[in-house]
């Protein structure tokens, strides 16, 4: 039995016909979808932007928190602080019987400036009251000082704490008798003035004596009270 077998031509795509207006219709299509990738661009970089720009902020803002936390508790701190130290505070400030305070008292031992000036009065009064003749007041370079410094002789004529303090060496010509000169000497070292003697070279008869006396004072600047800047970690 035979089968017949029917033949069929392939499919053929119809093709749009290209009018006027299928031509504006694609035009118009590809640019609303090149408009709205664009559109969504700028939403996505918008947004990243915005995130990046509040992630700053926030840092910030917690940097500043963290700043404003440590000062206040550095406030409260030194408030405690001054609290507890206004009892001591009163007391050296408060003049003795003899109408000077303790105050008063460490800062003629350790002035806050050299007060060359007045080491000379101090010095020539005290040569006024030994009966020797102050003939010359000299200030060594720093160099002379630093050594001054280490020597051990100036450090075990004063009992005042110079810890801190700047130490600065001079020397002091004098004439009279041996026995003037050493009350001098002494007279020096009970000076309400921290003056340590360092050394001493004697020229001339008993009666009459020339000495050059090496000596170190020391003056302590006032503290540094200005804020300082701790970085935040």
């Amino acid at each position: 039995m035979d089968k017949s077998i029917k033949k069929t031509k392939p499919k053929t795509s119809i093709e749009v016909p290209k009018t006027e207006i299928s031509k504006a219709a694609d035009v118009s299509t590809r640019n609303y979808l090149i408009i709205s990738g664009a559109v969504v661009f700028l939403i996505v970089l918008v947004g990243a932007f915005s995130i990046y720009w509040l992630g700053g902020r926030y840092i910030n803002q917690s940097n500043l928190n963290k700043a404003q936390d440590q000062l206040i508790s550095s406030l409260v701190k030194k408030q405690k602080d001054l609290q507890a130290l206004k009892p001591n505070f009163d007391a050296i400030n408060a003049k003795g019987a003899n109408g000077i305070s303790d105050a008063e008292l460490i800062l003629r031992a350790v002035p806050t400036t050299q007060d060359y000036e007045s080491l000379i009065a101090i010095l020539e009064q005290m040569g006024k009251e030994s009966g020797v003749k102050v003939t010359n007041i000299t200030q060594q370079n720093a160099t002379q000082s630093s050594q001054a410094q280490q020597s051990p002789q100036s450090q075990s004529s004063s009992d005042v704490n110079t810890a801190g303090a700047t130490p600065f060496v001079f020397t002091v010509n004098v004439e009279g008798t041996y026995t003037a000169i050493l009350d001098f000497l002494k007279k020096t070292e009970n000076s309400a003035r921290v003056i340590n003697f360092n050394s001493m070279d004697i020229n001339g008869s008993t009666g009459n004596i020339t000495a050059n006396l090496t000596m170190t004072t020391y003056f302590k600047p006032d503290a540094n009270i200005e804020s300082t800047f701790i970085p935040l970690k």
